[in-house]
C-alpha cells in the first residue's frame, strides 16, 4: 500500500465515536453535524417568522380593540409607542442572550433570544387584549353569562342615568309582567358601562333570541305598551 493510499484509508475511514459497541465513521460524523445546522437554521427561521406574526397580529388587536373597531384603525396607530415598545423588547432580548444558550456564541444566542422576547410580550399582550374585550377581570362577563344560563338566572343588565316618570311604580309592575313571559329579569348597576357587561348581556340576549325567537323584543314592547294602556293596572 502506496503512502498515500495509507493516509486514504486512515483519514477517511477512521473510525470515530462510539456509541455502545457501535462505531460512527468520519463522513457519517459529518453528514450528523451538517443535518444538525440545517435543523437548527429551519428551527430559528420559524422562530423569527413566529416572532414577527405573533407581534403583528398583538398591534392590531391591541390597537383594534380586539378586532372591533378597524373605522378608527389608522387614527388609532401611534407610530411612537411602537417603536418604544420595540425597542424595550430589543433590549429584554439583548439580556436574555447573556444568560441563556451559553454554549453557543452571542449572536448566535441573539437569533434565539431576540424572536422568544417577541413573542413573550406578543403572548401576554393578546392575554391583556383578550381579557378586556371579554371583561374577564369583571363580576360581569362572558362566563359569567353562561354560568347564569345554565343556572336559570337569567338577567339583563342595565345602565345609565334614570329619571324617574311620574308612572314609575306601574311601569315596574307592568315590566316585571312582561318580562316573566320572556322570560328574564332587569337588574339596575348603576351609570357606567364596562365591556364586561355589554359582552355578558350580548350572551344574554343570544339566548333569549333562541328561546323567544326573532323580533321578541318587538313583541315584548307591544305587550309593554298594551298594558300600561289599559285600564287593569292602576
Amino acid at each position: 500500500m502506496s503512502f498515500s493510499s495509507y493516509l486514504h484509508h486512515q483519514f477517511f475511514n477512521r473510525l470515530r465515536l462510539r456509541a455502545g459497541h457501535h462505531k460512527i465513521p468520519a463522513q457519517q460524523q459529518a453528514v450528523t453535524v451538517s443535518c444538525n445546522g440545517i435543523m437548527i437554521k429551519r428551527f430559528q427561521i420559524i422562530l423569527t417568522t413566529s416572532a414577527a406574526v405573533l407581534f403583528i397580529l398583538a398591534c392590531l388587536l391591541d390597537i383594534s380593540f380586539f378586532g372591533q373597531d378597524w373605522s378608527s384603525f389608522w387614527r388609532s396607530v401611534d407610530i411612537t409607542r411602537i417603536l418604544i415598545i420595540i425597542s424595550i423588547v430589543t433590549v429584554i432580548g439583548l439580556f436574555l442572550g447573556l444568560f441563556f444558550f451559553r454554549k453557543k456564541h452571542y449572536r448566535q444566542r441573539l437569533l434565539l433570544t431576540l424572536p422568544i422576547a417577541f413573542i413573550l410580550f406578543s403572548l401576554a399582550d393578546l392575554t391583556k387584549v383578550a381579557v378586556g374585550y371579554y371583561g374577564l377581570d369583571e363580576q360581569y362577563n362572558y362566563f359569567t353569562a353562561k354560568r347564569d344560563i345554565k343556572n336559570g338566572n337569567v338577567q339583563i343588565l342595565e345602565t345609565g342615568f334614570i329619571m324617574p316618570p311620574d308612572d314609575w311604580e306601574k311601569r315596574e309592575v307592568v315590566e316585571k309582567i312582561t318580562a316573566s313571559h320572556f322570560p328574564y329579569k332587569s337588574v339596575y348597576l348603576g351609570c357606567i358601562v364596562t365591556n364586561g357587561i355589554v359582552i355578558y348581556n350580548s350572551v344574554i340576549k343570544d339566548y333569549l333570541e333562541k328561546i323567544n325567537g326573532k323580533g321578541w323584543r318587538t313583541r315584548e314592547r307591544q305587550m309593554f305598551d298594551s298594558i300600561m294602556n289599559s285600564n287593569t293596572l292602576k
